[in-house]
């Protein structure tokens, strides 16, 4: 859902022009809020560019969804906030009178370059507050200390609990969730979701071990087992690695940068089966 306003004004070549800028009206459940510093890469430049930076840029809904993928995924691309009619970027604008629906708001049109600042491509008119535009890589990294705060930890348990003997299987189990649900935040205004994905190795301590994507198993399932060829006490560890991926206002996925890493420990100690000669 959209409303809409009248912003700008502009004569480009003689001509008045007549510009709706839409300002997204976000509904239905509220997401967690969560604290949110503009990335260190965008700079105020000269008088004409208000935001420069390199990287993936979010622009609002506002904005054809192609140029918004576009401008998002490259990661390699320079970017500019500038004037409406700034300079030899926009040659035909003689004057512009507009704004924003926010108060804090300002309207600039938004410029992308694939090779380093060589040529520049217009990518339309966006409102920005006066924070600083959201970028690909400071949503990720809003999230990222609730990520790594609200992974469920590992306890291994195993089965049979006691008892344990030689070649026969042990069923080990991490105590953790298959999967955990996707999360949503509020960042900067921007709905960001976050979908982590679990791996686990574990290590056997006889020099054998085990990568899976599954949790763990209980008796009868035999999915994380081992048998132990002699008896002894065998220390197990299990690394639990979270993964994630993340969207911004329905851009993306883009991957997390720094995923999450768990481990516990347990000792298991196997018996020493004998043979028994009934008479």
């Amino acid at each position: 859902m959209h409303k809409y306003s009248h912003r700008l004004l502009a004569v480009t070549m003689g001509v008045l022009v007549l510009v709706l800028v839409s300002e997204s009206v976000l509904g239905g459940a509220r997401a967690q809020a969560v604290p949110w510093t503009p990335s260190v890469d965008i700079t105020v430049d000269d008088e004409a560019d208000r935001f420069v930076g390199t990287g993936g840029l979010v622009l609002p809904a506002t904005v054809a969804e192609g140029t918004r993928r576009e401008v998002a995924e490259c990661t390699e691309c320079r970017w500019r906030l500038r004037e409406p009619c700034a300079g030899v970027f926009a040659p035909g604008c003689i004057i512009v009178l507009y704004s924003c629906a926010g108060v804090d708001e300002q309207l600039l049109r938004a410029w992308l370059s694939h090779d380093g600042g060589a040529t520049w491509q217009n990518r339309g008119l966006i409102c920005v507050s006066a924070a600083g535009p959201v970028t690909v890589a400071a949503a990720g990294a809003a999230v990222q200390d609730d990520f790594e705060r609200s992974m469920p930890s590992s306890r291994i348990t195993y089965q049979p609990g006691r008892g344990v003997l030689p070649y026969l299987p042990v069923i080990f189990d991490s105590g953790q969730p298959q999967s955990v649900p996707s999360t949503s935040y509020q960042v900067a205004g921007q709905e960001v979701v976050l979908s982590p994905t679990p791996r686990w190795t574990w290590d056997f301590g006889d020099g054998t071990g085990l990568a899976t994507a599954i949790a763990g198993s209980a008796f009868p399932d035999l999915a994380v087992a081992h048998g132990y060829s002699r008896g002894g006490r065998y220390r197990v560890m299990v690394t639990t690695i979270w993964s994630a991926t993340y969207t911004v206002d329905g851009l993306g996925p883009f991957p997390v940068p720094a995923p999450v890493t768990q481990t516990d420990t347990t000792v298991v100690p196997v018996g020493q089966a004998r043979g028994v000669l009934i008479p």
